[in-house]
This record gives structure tokens, C-alpha cells and sequence, in this order.
């Protein structure tokens, strides 16, 4: 609880002083306060604006960047970007490809961003919105062989799940369920059941595991026919084989995802 304190004002006038500024004057002097004001606000508020823009890390060298036209839209573009180190430009690397995001567009997510003051909505579980925000990539997953070049890589086996309970303890987690001593899912994916599962790449969206966050989102194969997923982004196989292959640990890469008009004003970097 704050406490008020008052203070006597010292007056270097009598309370019947002399009117040293006639009325117009008064009035002038008072637009001009208020336009002042205004001043020091846009000021203020134009330095908030920066401060809330959105930064990729400074140890990140690859930026994998998807936008959509808007945040309802279901489909966008995915550029992929490379920088030597955090001082250097940003340099795009091969063509845009097209791609699929949420059936219901996007809403934003947890991962490496503050979250915003704006409108957008907020990704939650089951609610067919791929996360919009900025996202480390932690590995990779497939049917079969290794496909990726240096992207730590989990096999897709009969046992492995994707846990979307958000009352288990293993929520948002891929787990061996042959691993686990009592499962206490009542929902998950059985991975190795999905063909779009062929292959994947882990995108780190709620890392804290925050129950009713959104859970299990990967880039992964679209096979077609749909108009959106229920939450994750999808490529063509040629397209994600490049760019699975494409990435390195070792240059701490991210996927950048947001509708085209947030990425145009709150994104510094690119």
C-alpha cells in the first residue's frame, strides 16, 4: 500500500498578485504546454515501440523467417537467412517457398520473443493456430535413416509419442512410451501412424512445458489436401529436405513466424 504525502507550496507572490499574463496569452502559453506534452508522449511512446520489437538472439547465424498475409491466413512464405555473426547484415539464402501454417492462421506463441501488448491472438492448445513469435530449432525427427546433416536426430519408432495432454506430466514432450514406468496421457500422437511424420524438424514453442500453451509444433511434410494444419508448418518434401540439410546446431538457428504487418514493424533485424 503506497502512502500520500503533501507539502506545503511556498508562494513568492500574495494569493492577490498582480495578473502578470493576459487571458489570450494564458491560452497561447497553455496550447503550447499541451502540445508539448504530446511531444514527450510520441516520444515516450515511440521509445516503448522500440523496446518491444521483436530481436533475434545475437549467437543466431541462421533465421528461418515464415510470414503470412495476415493473422488469419493459413498459408505464407518461408525465407531462409544466414549471417556470419550478430554485428553482420542478413543475407537471404535460396528462393521463397510456399508453405502451410494453423488452419486458423497464427496466434502468438511462447519461445525466445516478450510477449506483446498488441491485439493478436494467443496460441493455446488445440486451437488450430501455428505460434507466432521467434523459436529455436533443437533438432530433427523421420521414418527410417538419418536425413538431416548435423541436426541431432530422433528416430521415428512404433513407441514414440507426442504428448498433447496438458494434465501429463510428459505434456508437450516426444517420449518413448516403452520408456515411461506409468503413462498418464490420456492424448498424444503416435507418430510413427502419421506419413506427414516422415520427417520433422522441432520447433522449441513452450519451453516450459506450460500446460494449455500449445504443444508438439514441428516443420514437417505436406503431403496435400488440406487447407491448414492444426497447428504446425508444413513444407514439400524437396523443400524441407534442403532445409533440414541446411541447418547447423552450432549457428543457434531460429524460425522467425509472423503475419507480414507485424514482421514489418516490430522486426529489427531483417
Amino acid at each position: 500500500m503506497s502512502s500520500r504525502r503533501t507539502c506545503e507550496r511556498k508562494r513568492f507572490f500574495p494569493r492577490r498578485s498582480v495578473d502578470f499574463f493576459p487571458r489570450a496569452a494564458r491560452g497561447a502559453l497553455r496550447y503550447s504546454a499541451m502540445r508539448f506534452v504530446y511531444f514527450l508522449t510520441a516520444i515516450f511512446c515511440g521509445m516503448v515501440g522500440r523496446a518491444a520489437a521483436l530481436e533475434i538472439p545475437k549467437n543466431c547465424g541462421q533465421a528461418v523467417v515464415v510470414t503470412t498475409p495476415a493473422w488469419t491466413s493459413p498459408s505464407g512464405v518461408l525465407q531462409r537467412w544466414t549471417r556470419p555473426d550478430g554485428e553482420s547484415p542478413w543475407k537471404k539464402v535460396g528462393k521463397p517457398v510456399t508453405v502451410l501454417v494453423g488452419e486458423r492462421g497464427l496466434g502468438w506463441g511462447l519461445g525466445l520473443h516478450r510477449q506483446p501488448d498488441d491485439r493478436g491472438p494467443r496460441k493455446t492448445e488445440g486451437d488450430r493456430r501455428a505460434p507466432a513469435g521467434i523459436f529455436r530449432l533443437t533438432g530433427a525427427f523421420g521414418l527410417g535413416p538419418r536425413a538431416v546433416a548435423r541436426l541431432a536426430w530422433q528416430p521415428v519408432t512404433p513407441a514414440l509419442e507426442a504428448v498433447d495432454d496438458p494434465a501429463s506430466r510428459f505434456y508437450n514432450r516426444i517420449v518413448d512410451r516403452t520408456q515411461i514406468e506409468r503413462p498418464d496421457w490420456r492424448s498424444s500422437e503416435r507418430m510413427a501412424t502419421i506419413p506427414d511424420y516422415a520427417l520433422g524438424i522441432i520447433v522449441a514453442h513452450n519451453p516450459q512445458n506450460i500446460p494449455g500453451a500449445g504443444s508438439c509444433i514441428f516443420l514437417h511434410l505436406w503431403l496435400g489436401g488440406r487447407n491448414g494444419t492444426a497447428g504446425c508448418t508444413v513444407l514439400r518434401k524437396p523443400d524441407l529436405l534442403v532445409l533440414a540439410n541446411w541447418l547447423d546446431p552450432a549457428r543457434q538457428p531460429v524460425l522467425v513466424q509472423l503475419p507480414r504487418e507485424v514482421s514489418r514493424g516490430e522486426l529489427n533485424d531483417l
